[in-house]
């Protein structure tokens, strides 16, 4: 246990890109750095950008009413991970923010899907959006993280970048299947919020160490930029703020095809 405040410091950024005429991703940081989101709206023309701007007004709204309000002066650092699978296996706090975290997205999927409903959309068309996130427990050293779609979440620890979340897509099916046949295309999604009635967001829960970077991000970054870039500038960077705006200046570098957002969180002790 350390007798010392740990803060994560968190900045993010957002760019419409090189090729598209219009930004419909979304992202949100907490004033207190406790939490922060990451959508990415699909849909054009059905509303992709207010998919993804509802879906990240309602979860930070949810997780706000849940983010401490006192300065956090004992952490206790756990380099054991655990899954949702394995809830009883949690403390008491771990389980009611993996419990919180998964009624926030479920909550902001029923507000988009009402939408496309409302709209007139069948089922499965209309607007949609993926999220990913990630929230330090009240008081801990403990990051719950929650996605659905294939925006990512990922943590440098030691100099190594490992992603925190799995894609849910046809092409991450493909490869689990031992990518046979001709692949299909990346962005073909099979799990996203507004899509359908309900949604099932992949949550979990994972450790946080002093000097662990986090990074969020749309597709629009690590389809343009291979990790060992990415691995690189976090390394290199330590500044989220700038670490940020050098991570979508290089997606746009290298073509800038899709909407690119990132968010940059440094966990280290309050100076």
């Amino acid at each position: 246990m350390q007798n010392a405040a740990f803060v994560l410091t968190v900045a993010g950024r957002t760019d419409v890109g090189r090729t598209r005429s219009r930004n419909e991703d979304n992202f949100h940081v907490s004033a207190s750095g406790e939490f922060a989101i990451v959508c990415d709206g699909m849909g054009g023309h059905a509303g992709g950008d207010i998919a993804s701007r509802k879906a990240v007004e309602e979860i930070s709204g949810f997780l706000e009413d849940y983010a401490p309000t006192e300065p956090v002066t004992v952490v206790e650092f756990d380099d054991a991970e655990r899954t949702q699978s394995d809830p009883m296996g949690t403390e008491p706090a771990v389980r009611s923010a993996l419990s919180v975290a998964r009624s926030a997205v479920q909550k902001a999927n029923r507000s988009i899907h009402d939408l496309n409903v409302a709209r007139g959309f069948a089922q499965g068309r209309g607007m949609g959006t993926t999220v990913a996130g990630a929230w330090r427990v009240p008081g801990s050293a403990q990051l719950v993280v929650f996605h659905a779609g294939d925006s990512r979440v990922y943590r440098l620890r030691d100099g190594e970048l490992r992603s925190l979340t799995r894609d849910h897509s046809l092409y991450q099916i493909w490869l689990d299947n031992g990518g046979r046949g001709t692949a299909p295309q990346r962005n073909i999604i099979v799990r996203a919020l507004g899509t359908a009635e309900e949604v099932e967001p992949e949550v979990a829960v994972h450790s946080l160490l002093p000097d662990d970077v986090l990074m969020l991000c749309s597709d629009g970054l690590n389809g343009m930029v291979p990790d060992s870039v990415i691995a690189r500038i976090l390394r290199e960077e330590a500044d989220p703020t700038r670490a940020a705006a050098m991570l979508v200046d290089t997606a746009n570098g290298a073509g800038g095809q899709d909407n690119v957002t990132v968010v940059v969180g440094r966990f280290a002790a309050r100076t």
